[in-house]
């Protein structure tokens, strides 16, 4: 069992010694927008293939993220903005109740050729902000811990501020964009000198491995490939993976439709909450249609707020990376005598934002579609199980009503017309699929049944 946690004005602990063949653990922080997403979803997909390798990827903490694990160490009143599906329709507490007991009978079932077990929860380095919460977290995994190895990766602070506005507007944080007025002082999670300072007073100097979010300082310009190697894991993930491209940004048109919707929520009877299943499907949706750079300042303004965080920076060099000329090497860089001016918040522009709702309206119009078609495709089958030839048909033909080029609707009518000996019927329906799907394999096998029959290719 796990030991309980301890209260929130405990005094520092001091850990027992390391007892030797316990995996190691790579706890990783975060920071967020540093590829964290990406990571965890390709760790998350490949856990039986880490098993082999003898590396675990806890499922009970989260399937991708595992944000359970830091939320379980902080006060209620600080998961304001975490999805309320992660409770599971139970509430916070008896979910996070029932995390902890899972999560201990994960880790004491570990197999015996468990050589690494890896948490990531960019929420750590967020929620965890002061040294008797970073210490609670060390009294739960050191445990089952041999050595611990703790591993952030640190983005240069305009970029982290400029990248997370989308994330912001994605749980309803409805201000226009722009670079706050504030340093260090009033944004101590953008000090990260005092921010790996309070990981290494609990964890160890030699545990702390910041690693710099640029893509010179990366193995293969690469968060994903850079957190493999670090880890010595010997996956090879496709460059074109999905997994390596989640939580993206959207074009600057989509922003303005989200501040836009958000506006008009607002105004609505229910208001407009980070918890709101409308929203979230809503952004959800938007970042699936128009995936683009994000809103990005002008360099004169990132210059101006980076300036702010350039002592900080440079005692986080010194101690962490002294080797390195300065902590960030790709800086803004304001045209010449330009000056950043207090502009006035960024208006919506209406005309990208209707620009964009029907790009969203499109899109959700093919991707309903496609769901439609689906379903049709699936009763079709259904009744082919069944014996229901006719009707099976039919299934097939109202799906191509729906989607006319659906890979399988044809292909599966195209196989009943040669059982018909309508050879030239079948033909029709290949040639469909030659001009829109010449390389998927509903096309190749009909193309070698038409072959069998003699006929020739269209």
């Amino acid at each position: 069992m796990l030991p309980p946690l301890r209260p929130f004005n405990a005094p520092d602990w001091d850990p027992p010694a390391q007892k030797p063949g316990k995996p190691e653990l790579i706890l990783h922080i975060g920071q967020s927008k540093t590829g964290t997403s990406s990571i965890q979803r390709v760790l998350g997909a490949r856990r039986a293939a880490l098993t082999a390798l003898g590396v675990c990827y806890p499922a009970s903490p989260g399937w991708a993220n595992h944000g359970m694990l830091p939320a379980s160490l902080v006060a209620p009143d600080q998961l304001g903005h975490f999805n309320p599906a992660l409770w599971d329709g139970m509430g916070a507490e008896a979910r996070l109740a029932r995390f902890r007991r899972e999560f201990a009978a994960e880790m004491a079932a570990l197999p015996d050729n468990t050589r690494l077990v890896i948490l990531s929860a960019e929420q750590c380095s967020g929620l965890l902000s002061t040294r008797d919460s970073i210490a609670r977290l060390r009294d739960l995994v050191a445990p089952f811990a041999g050595r611990i190895r703790v591993v952030i990766y640190l983005r240069r602070q305009d970029a982290h501020f400029a990248s997370g506005y989308t994330q912001a507007l994605r749980v309803a944080q409805m201000s226009p964009p722009g670079l706050p007025p504030y340093g260090p002082d009033r944004l101590p999670h953008y000090d990260y000198a005092a921010l790996l300072d309070n990981w290494a007073a609990i964890f160890g100097d030699a545990a702390i491995e910041p690693r710099i979010f640029e893509r010179a300082s990366m193995v293969n310009g690469d968060a994903v490939d850079d957190f493999l190697a670090l880890a010595a894991i010997p996956l090879v993930v496709p460059s074109d993976d999905p997994d390596r491209y989640s939580n993206l940004s959207v074009t600057p048109a989509a922003i303005d439709l989200m501040r836009r919707m958000g506006e008009a929520m607002r105004a609505m009877p229910e208001g407009l909450s980070p918890a709101s299943p409308a929203w979230r499907r809503f952004v959800t949706a938007v970042s699936d249609a128009m995936p683009g750079p994000g809103w990005r300042p002008a360099p004169a303004e990132a210059a101006a707020f980076l300036a702010r965080y350039a002592a900080v920076n440079e005692a986080t060099r010194r101690r962490w990376f002294p080797a390195r000329p300065s902590l960030f090497a790709e800086m803004p860089v304001a045209p010449e005598g330009a000056e950043p001016a207090e502009a006035p918040p960024a208006p919506i522009d209406t005309e990208a934002a209707l620009g964009a709702a029907c790009t969203l309206l499109l899109h959700e119009m093919k991707s309903t579609a496609q769901r439609e078609a689906q379903l049709l495709v699936q009763q079709g089958r259904l009744l082919d199980r069944l014996g229901e030839e006719a009707p099976a048909a039919n299934a097939y033909r109202a799906a191509i009503r729906v989607v006319p080029d659906h890979p399988v609707a044809q292909a599966r009518l195209a196989e009943i017309a040669l059982a018909a000996g309508d050879v030239a019927g079948a033909e029709a329906h290949h040639a469909v699929l030659l001009r829109s799907h010449p390389n998927h394999p509903q096309t190749q096998r009909l193309g070698g049944l038409l072959g069998r029959t003699g006929a020739a290719p269209p």
